[in-house]
């Protein structure tokens, strides 16, 4: 998860922050790092419920490890979509 972060994390700000004009590229750094932030916390408060709901450590962890996992790879699908249709519009 941490690798998979690490290697999500640049391009997604990298498409975000270049997707809005020059003059408003602080705005947008600014509501990245506050959903940034907020995404954390809840996702630590939900997965966390999960770990222990189950009463059972390692059947938590699992299942939020999947959906984390589920959730990195439709991030990294949409970032790929975005930066294609991005290029093209260049055109």
């Amino acid at each position: 998860m941490g690798a998979g972060l690490g290697l999500l994390v640049p391009p997604l700000t990298s498409t975000l922050l270049g997707s809005v004009e020059k003059t408003r590229s602080g705005l947008a750094a600014g509501v990245l790092n506050a959903a940034r932030r907020t995404g954390s916390v809840l996702g630590v408060a939900l997965f966390g419920s999960f770990v222990a709901r189950t009463n059972a450590f390692i059947d938590g962890t699992r299942e939020a490890l999947v959906i984390s996992a589920v959730l990195l790879v439709g991030a990294a699908i949409a970032t790929i979509v975005g930066d294609r249709d991005e290029s093209q519009a260049r055109r």
